[in-house]
């Protein structure tokens, strides 16, 4: 049977319940990155050398996106794409760690174009497990009635992410705990990271800052302290509230000791009650001066909030511009490499240079490799670079060389990392 479209787990019973409905599924297999990076700020557009300081990975802080829009599992639910080309696409894939798809079901599972995208870009892509409420209450006190069943729920969804290729979970319990599950629930968490780390050894599983493991109170601390640290220990990270303040961050640097990038501080784009919008960098500088990773929820604003989408490219590129000196630029380093720079979607279909359809489509699984900046970072009205709709060598898009000064006689593109290991 083949699955045309992906969709969450909206119970327990249907979770305990699940089955692969295919042996297999289309989802390529995350690729490696080179073992450093380069700072953002240092990024040169028009310089024909770039001998900018090279960074090790291990130890440096990351950045996350947390994609959440009108729900999710609009059309970039189908497998193999629709026709429509006027939706909310992410190139900006260099400066990203971690991808995590959310919604408000219980369990959320990526849509294969979206995995695609990610690991093609060696970015791991992570699912969400979100309990609310009262509702939310009432599920944990069923799966803590019988351990075995917390163990079978914990089964289920390593081979569930297995099974999708995704990379772990984002753990949100935003609901109070009785205070004899609390134990449970660290237990849970441990669990899970254990388990899928034994099946997927690069998987990820990160805690989101809600309920405290002292009091079992929905309680957001939006720093690291004795209220979230127990979850902290047992997982990969943890995902810190967006209202935090300055003071926030220097505690949570001083309960991290040794784990500093673990610590994941939100920025919420739509603003709620913290600085949002094209605003985002000033926050990120804050959060980078102690070395912490950050945690960008909701990045579609740029797209969500439009009335002509036909905006999205500029408002997309001018938020990141302004980002881009607080991130890291990731360098592809795997052979055979080639893209021809399409974004997943098109007002048409090419292939080859030849017109093969008239009709408008989406599919983030063509998404190709984007370049390492794919916008200028020089801020004016004529960037150097720029992605054309409707032209392309394969697929919908491609992008146009805007040289105009002789400022711009080079343009780069990627900064790469290829060892050649045989004859050219």
């Amino acid at each position: 049977m083949e699955i045309t479209e992906v969709l969450p787990i909206k119970s327990l019973e249907e979770a305990l319940s699940w089955k692969p409905l295919t042996e297999s599924l289309p989802v390529i297999d995350l690729q490696d990155r080179a073992n450093y990076s380069i700072n953002g700020k240092d990024y040169k557009c028009h310089e024909r050398f770039l001998t900018s300081k090279r960074l090790l990975n291990q130890g440096l802080p990351k950045t996350l996106i947390c994609h959440d829009m009108q729900g999710g599992y609009l059309n970039d639910r189908f497998v193999n794409g629709t026709k429509s080309s006027n939706e909310y696409t992410f190139y900006n894939w260099s400066v990203i760690d971690t991808f995590v798809y959310f919604s408000h079901h219980f369990i959320t599972i990526p849509p294969i174009g979206w995995i695609n995208a990610a690991h093609k870009h060696g970015v791991k892509v992570l699912g969400t497990l979100i309990t609310e409420w009262t509702d939310g209450n009432t599920l944990w006190l069923q799966v803590f009635s019988n351990l075995e069943k917390r163990d079978h729920l914990v089964d289920k969804l390593v081979e569930i992410c297995k099974h999708y290729k995704f990379d772990g979970y984002l753990f949100n319990v935003e609901n109070e705990l009785e205070s004899e599950n609390i134990e449970n629930m660290i237990e849970t968490v441990s669990l899970l990271r254990t388990k899928l780390k034994t099946e997927i050894t690069h998987s990820e599983v990160i805690w989101y800052d809600s309920v405290s493991m002292e009091t079992g109170k929905l309680i957001w601390q939006n720093q690291l302290n004795n209220h979230n640290k127990l979850a902290f220990q047992a997982c990969d990270g943890i995902f810190l509230n967006y209202n935090w303040k300055e003071e926030d961050l220097v505690k949570s640097v001083a309960n991290a000791g040794n784990r500093v990038i673990d610590v994941y501080v939100g920025v919420d784009v739509f603003g709620r009650n913290c600085i949002g919008g094209l605003d985002c960098h000033k926050s990120l500088e804050i959060i980078r001066k102690y070395d912490l990773s950050v945690a960008i929820f909701a990045p579609a604003w740029t797209y969500e909030t439009l009335s002509d989408k036909n905006k999205f490219n500029l408002v997309e590129d001018t938020f990141w511009r302004k980002l881009y000196p607080f991130l890291y630029i990731h360098i592809p380093c795997s052979l055979p490499f080639s893209t021809y720079f399409c974004r997943g979607y098109g007002s048409k279909k090419i292939e080859n240079f030849v017109l093969s359809s008239l009709d408008a489509w989406y599919n983030l699984s063509k998404l190709n490799y984007q370049p390492s900046v794919p916008l200028c970072l020089l801020d004016g009205n004529f960037p150097c670079i720029s992605y054309i709709d409707g032209e392309a060598v394969l697929g919908g898009g491609c992008f146009r060389l805007n040289g105009n000064n002789e400022n711009t006689s080079y343009h780069r593109i990627f900064v790469c990392h290829f060892e050649i290991k045989s004859t050219l």
